[in-house]
């Protein structure tokens, strides 16, 4: 199928999906009518389109299935299914690709590899191998025509997000948000600016944690090649590897300004000696300084319920307008005071913190859910999306494994600065 086929293809199953959408939407207005359902069979068309799509597409799907607080249950329910492992494709569909990637030098390079996939996601799939001399590998190969379909699933996408009114967002948040992941997107797709990703983690040698090695002469823009890193699922880790991972966070957020922001638990493992294990560097986020310091403001403004500062520090990051508070500082007063009583008030009176099912998220999205009718006094800070995502994923994680972290004096620790970068290098490698 050509390329032009191919996408045109994409279009129609894209808008199909988001004509029947809108559809039962109306629907929902007429007495009697099983909402629920209504909303339980658009999540299974929407997986069964953007999970038969991959790419961008798919990709988007799993991100939406984050946002709990703005989307029906049943809507969520289903799309949260794309967060597990897709559906591998044969191999011989992707031979063509690496025909096209590598040299015979290259192929000569290696001794043995698995035709059967040890892993399939978004933008493409993983098999094993064995190198001539004797390293065991993983290959990464991207599936044939995603990269060129990123701007029309987006495109597409957006103009379903704003027909469908599903998000409580102005058109033009939408569209920053979506610029944002259009070009982390683009960035997923080619794998030498994955390389570069891993490098740079690598580079800051996160304590407690160990990431693949690359092999560059096999590397290109369609294929990765690693070490091989034999781990167990992520949940057996120990619960005190909690305060590893929260550690490498702050590392990441503040110190460095690289971010792996693609925390699901296939993402992660845990190695025979307990260090975590970082697989797939794809989506990776840099934060310049000014960010890292506004985020830092944050925490200590929340930290000391000064509710002006943290404001103006949110001002500084777009997340509120200019000169928002002069107009509505009691509505932002109490919106902030009743977030932070939500998150911080169970941590600061544990340590550690231990992650289980203590009511903590459903309390934080309870207040989230109450500020909703104000979300005209904020901006969608699309800077912020992708940290957003990460905390968020990694809180699963966290709670997965019944961690332990002492989250309250590593919130002190951020703000007293403790994570600030040191004056010679303050600028992300990335």
């Amino acid at each position: 199928m050509s390329d032009k086929r191919e996408q045109r293809t994409r279009r129609r199953r894209i808008l199909g999906a988001g004509v029947r959408s809108l559809g039962r939407g109306v629907l929902h207005t007429m007495p009697g009518y099983d909402r629920a359902k209504s909303w339980q069979k658009t999540g299974q068309d929407w997986f069964d389109t953007l999970g038969g799509l991959k790419g961008a597409a798919m990709k988007l799907g799993q991100i939406a299935s984050q946002y709990r607080d703005f989307l029906p249950e049943p809507l969520i329910e289903q799309l949260t299914r794309l967060q597990r492992n897709a559906e591998p494709w044969a191999f011989e569909r992707l031979e063509p690709v690496l025909d096209e990637s590598w040299s015979d030098e290259q192929r000569a390079l290696i001794a043995e590899l698995d035709r059967e996939a040890m892993a399939a996601a978004s933008i493409g799939q993983v098999h094993r191998a064995t190198l001539v001399d004797g390293r065991e590998v993983v290959v990464k190969i991207r599936y044939p025509g995603v990269a060129d379909a990123v701007d029309a699933d987006i495109d597409n996408l957006g103009r379903l997000l704003k027909l469908s009114r599903f998000l409580p967002m102005r058109g033009r948040d939408i569209d920053v948000v979506l610029d944002e992941l259009r070009e982390r997107f683009i960035e997923e797709t080619n794998y030498r600016q994955e390389l570069a990703h891993l490098e740079a983690l690598r580079a800051i040698e996160l304590p407690g944690f160990v990431l693949p090695e690359p092999v560059p002469e096999l590397c290109t823009e369609a294929v990765l090649v690693t070490s091989y890193i034999e781990s167990r699922p992520v949940h057996e880790a120990p619960p005190e590897r909690g305060q590893t991972i929260v550690e490498a966070i702050n590392l990441q957020v503040f110190t460095h300004g690289v971010l792996h922001a693609d925390p699901h638990a296939g993402n992660f493992g845990v190695t025979a000696d307990g260090s975590i294990a970082l697989f797939d560097f794809g989506c990776t986020k840099t934060l310049d300084l000014d960010t890292r310091r506004g985020l830092r403001d944050v925490v200590a403004a929340a930290l000391d319920a000064r509710w002006e500062d943290l404001h103006v520090a949110l001002e500084g990051l777009d997340v509120v307008p200019p000169d928002s508070w002069a107009r509505h500082g009691e509505i932002y007063r109490e919106i902030y005071a009743s977030h932070a009583t939500a998150s911080l008030e169970p941590i600061r009176h544990q340590s550690p913190y231990v992650f289980t099912d203590d009511g903590l998220i459903e309390s934080i999205r309870g207040e989230i859910r109450a500020s909703l009718r104000h979300w005209k006094l904020f901006n969608a800070a699309p800077q912020l999306v992708f940290l957003m995502r990460t905390l968020s994923g990694l809180y699963w994680i966290l709670r997965n494994i019944h961690a332990e972290a002492d989250l309250h004096t590593e919130l002190q620790k951020i703000a007293a600065g403790d994570y600030d970068p040191p004056p010679a290098s303050v600028e992300p490698p990335i």
